[in-house]
Formats: C-alpha cells, structure tokens, sequence
C-alpha cells in the first residue's frame, strides 16, 4: 500500500465524488420560503457550471453572503436539490446535494414554494394540462 492510499482510507482527504457534467445551467438558490422581505434578498440566480448526483459548482455574479444551507432549482431539469455549500472560491460556490426534489411531482406543504419559483421561471406553452399544471415548452 502507497503512502497516499493509506493517508486516504486513514483521513478520506482523497474520497471519490461522483463524476460531473460539464454544464451551463440556469439555476436559482432560494433559502428560508424564497420570499422577499423588505432590504432581503432571499433567492439568487446562478450558473450552474458542473453537477453530479452529488453536488454541483455554481457561480454567482455578486459576493452575496449565503446560508450554509438552501435550496437549488435547476430549472430546465424540474428539480430542487436541499443543498449545503461546501465550498466558496468567489464567484465559484461548491454544493453537496442532501435531498432531491423533483418540481412535477408531489412536494410537502412547507415546500411548495420551490414549484412556485421554479413555475416563475420555466418557460411554458400557455395551457394547463387536466391536473393544473402548466404545459411546459420544450428547449
């Protein structure tokens, strides 16, 4: 056994991520409800630059502070992940995905506002389908 291999399986400095996809996705972070609040700012559109099953590299326009913990909607994919950053390199953020939540099915309650947002900011056809969501455009 290498030197590093042992450092590896000893401190896990080394752990394997899951591989990720190059991208240019338009993404929002959202924390607390996504509502705005006099002089708060609680959502943030971003550039979604990598993402895997585990987590994404965003990169934002502003050096806004952010929570630890929030909310990212990848738009065009439908899908809400509960998120922690992992790490900032400005205008770079890393994000390890906790949950996922994908915005055409059923959502909880106290989450709803992730469709909203997301509905806000997806584009769509006009017309609502039989269940009342909206039929979306195809990119």
């Amino acid at each position: 056994m290498s030197l590093s291999e042992g450092l590896r399986d000893q401190i896990g400095v080394f752990a394997e991520r899951p591989p990720r996809t190059r991208t240019c996705l338009k993404g929002k972070l959202v924390y607390r409800d996504g509502l705005q609040a006099p002089g708060d700012t609680l959502s943030l559109d971003c550039t979604i630059r990598d993402i895997s099953d585990g987590g994404a590299k965003i990169a934002l326009t502003t050096q806004q502070s952010l929570p630890i913990d929030l909310y990212l909607i990848v738009i065009k994919q439908s899908i809400a992940y509960h998120a922690r950053i992992a790490w900032r390199i400005f205008p770079m953020r890393g994000l390890q995905f906790l949950k996922t939540y994908p915005l055409q099915g059923e959502l909880r309650n106290e989450l709803t506002f992730l469709r909203r947002l997301w509905g806000d900011l997806y584009p769509r056809s006009g017309i609502l389908d039989a269940s009342g969501m909206w039929q979306r455009d195809e990119f």
